[in-house]
């Protein structure tokens, strides 16, 4: 066992520190040092548990719900970290949307990560094979009216070029 499955094991499996302790014969203290040391694995994990959690129990979520929280962090782990339409790079969007110094703000705070999309949202199904990580914009804009590849086609280039303009005009700026 290493730091990450421990934390893969800790938090998307809720066993406790003693559980994988017994189980896999290492001292709670190891524990504790991969647990300090982990904040980005941790992050990762909690942002993949708020998606699934935020949609467990849906009908339309029931591929992934048989798959469990475990394999949906893996498949969410293997997602490249830039929207699946238009290629920003979350780094950037997280920037954009900064609470504090972002130029873009939303009513609900959303923005500043990839969120969970359906390419086929007329399917109204989420599985590893429909969906992909996909920034606000694009997420907000493709709907049931405008296909994946209507979106790729005509407005996703002009959104990564609206976002990166503003990412560019933010480092001007600072």
């Amino acid at each position: 066992m290493d730091k990450k499955e421990f934390l893969i094991q800790h938090l998307t499996g809720g066993k406790s520190y003693q559980e994988i302790s017994d189980e896999h014969q290492i001292a709670r203290e190891q524990l504790s040092n991969w647990w300090n040391e982990g904040e980005e694995i941790r992050n990762e994990i909690k942002r993949s548990n708020q998606l699934y959690n935020s949609r467990v129990g849906k009908p339309e979520f029931s591929k992934f719900e048989e798959l469990g929280k475990r394999e949906f962090y893996q498949w969410f782990a293997d997602q490249p970290k830039v929207c699946g339409y238009c290629g920003i790079e979350e780094f950037k969007l997280q920037k954009l949307f900064d609470k504090e110094s972002g130029p873009l703000k939303t009513k609900r705070g959303r923005g500043r990560t990839l969120e969970l999309e359906r390419r086929d949202s007329a399917s109204n199904e989420y599985s590893p094979e429909n969906c992909l990580l996909a920034c606000y914009v694009c997420n907000n804009h493709k709907s049931d009216l405008i296909s994946e590849e209507e979106h790729l086609r005509y407005f996703a280039p002009a959104i990564k070029k609206y976002l990166d303009d503003k990412f560019l005009n933010l480092n001007d700026l600072g």
